[in-house]
């Protein structure tokens, strides 16, 4: 019912940037009195004040200055002429269609496919992406403000913009802090994995983490304990001995109360079919590139896509009933996962020994995609000792039971990471990357190159080694 309407992801944020920047905003709908179906007679406009109230209206980070309902479309379309706005933004094509033959700039909002091209309207699957494109990046004013919101007010000394768009030095009066914005979308909610699951750990006396301080949920913005870096550290055999230390904690809090809802991790893979299903939903979106780039066409139709169905069919050659290759593990065999773990997400601090961070895809997952993961991750580079090491290690923690479906999933693994490294021939995670580094733009096609050729090699690697893959 409507009591269990929910905002969409990057509301906040934005309207909160529109009082920032001095942009009033006013909401006009045509609702209905009565929902079209509803016997209940629910008053909606009634229902939507109320919502909007406890959400927006009166908040300090609100620009909604207004609130407008006509009785039907065309009084809708005519209040928003008469009143030559500068911007409208609306999920309803007919809408926004009408509008834009007015001066008033058009978006419409859709998170899905729009079938067929509309004439002078921008068309826009996020309130990230409607706000990216109205004003750009954060500037620092905004981020130490951002900062403000989750801290006392007026504490912040100066703000440092680290490698990367959203991750920031935070220096205060008394000691420096470490901000991270967080991307806010509808498939999994960063903020929520990574400031939870750092807070329930360090209640559980665990060490070697992030420390979150404080956060706002609403605008996408957290603040942890700042990590002073020694950069001089080498990755060794000791960095595999304390990852499984780390996990083997981790994995002995499962079971406790306060993960009890916790969400699943992101991307999680609780059984071979989803594995499967992973690797075609990133084949579907990467053949949209094809078109324009043949190297990439030919890779996957004469490269991957064969050695892919050898792959399923050998997989599902394993199992006697056809229904195990589709059946999902128990929660009482899933653990507690970082997901994007390895080499990449530990620091070493310079009095404090190593921190693992980067918990934004945290959650309940098989064991056997973070170990997985963990060897295929394209950040990694282990050795025959190490590898060797990480694989009687995730033994002793997770138990010698799981070794079948290791042996399965650890090559569909590896080929969903053939594919996570070809993201960049993907035309919006491209546009992603140059804005966290303008550098790179001009050098689209070497880059491409280099992926392609990375890619390759996995596969190559995977094909050699799959049906015979040593574990323990």
């Amino acid at each position: 019912g409507i009591e269990n309407a929910q905002i969409y992801p990057g509301v906040h944020r934005f309207l909160w940037r529109c009082n920032q920047l001095g942009v009033n905003v006013e909401i006009v709908s045509h609702k209905t009195k009565y929902g079209h179906f509803d016997k209940s007679k629910t008053l909606l406009r009634e229902y939507a004040n109320i919502f909007l109230g406890n959400n927006f209206i009166g908040s300090s980070f609100s620009a909604i200055n207004k609130i407008t309902y006509t009785d039907n479309r065309e009084d809708k379309l005519d209040y928003i002429r008469n009143n030559r706005f500068d911007l409208f933004i609306d999920d309803l094509i007919e809408v926004v269609e009408s509008i834009s033959t007015t001066d008033c700039q058009s978006i419409l909002f859709s998170s899905g496919e729009v079938i067929g091209r509309l004439q002078d309207v921008k068309v826009m699957k996020s309130w990230a992406e409607i706000e990216s494109f109205l004003f750009g990046n954060l500037t620092l004013p905004e981020v130490k403000l951002l900062a403000e919101s989750v801290i006392e007010k007026g504490s912040v000394e100066n703000i440092i913009q680290l490698k990367g768009s959203s991750v920031y030095k935070v220096l205060t009066f008394d000691s420096p802090m470490f901000l991270k914005i967080y991307p806010q979308e509808s498939k999994h909610n960063r903020i929520s994995s990574e400031f939870d699951s750092v807070k329930i750990l360090t209640k559980l006396g665990m060490n070697g983490i992030q420390r979150p301080i404080a956060c706002s949920k609403e605008l996408g913005v957290a603040v942890y304990k700042w990590i002073d870096v020694d950069n001089s550290y080498t990755f060794d055999i000791c960095t595999v001995e304390s990852s499984l230390n780390f996990l083997r904690k981790l994995h002995g809090s499962r079971d406790n109360h306060m993960f009890d809802d916790f969400s699943m991790a992101s991307d999680a893979c609780t059984s071979i079919y989803d594995i499967e299903k992973q690797i075609k939903r990133r084949l579907s979106q990467l053949n949209e590139a094809t078109a324009e780039f043949e190297s990439l066409n030919i890779f996957l139709n004469n490269e991957f896509n064969p050695l892919f169905d050898a792959i399923i069919l050998w997989s599902k050659s394993y199992f006697s009933i056809d229904g195990d290759y589709y059946k999902s593990i128990g929660k009482q065999e899933m653990t507690l996962s970082p997901s994007d773990f390895g080499f990449h997400n530990i620091l070493s601090s310079k009095d404090d020994g190593l921190k693992f961070i980067d918990f934004e895809y945290f959650g309940r997952d098989d064991p056997v995609k973070l170990i997985s993961d963990f060897s295929h991750h394209a950040a990694m580079n282990l050795t025959s000792t190490m590898e060797q090491l990480w694989f009687q290690g995730v033994k002793d923690i997770y138990g010698g039971s799981i070794l079948s479906r290791l042996k399965i999933s650890w090559p569909l693994h590896g080929l969903n990471w053939c594919l996570i490294i070809l993201n960049e021939f993907k035309s919006d995670v491209w546009s992603k990357r140059c804005l966290a580094n303008q550098e790179i733009k001009h050098n689209r096609e070497d880059i491409l190159l280099g992926q392609l050729t990375k890619s390759r090699n996995k596969l190559k690697c995977i094909s050699e080694c799959y049906k015979n893959k040593e574990f323990w």
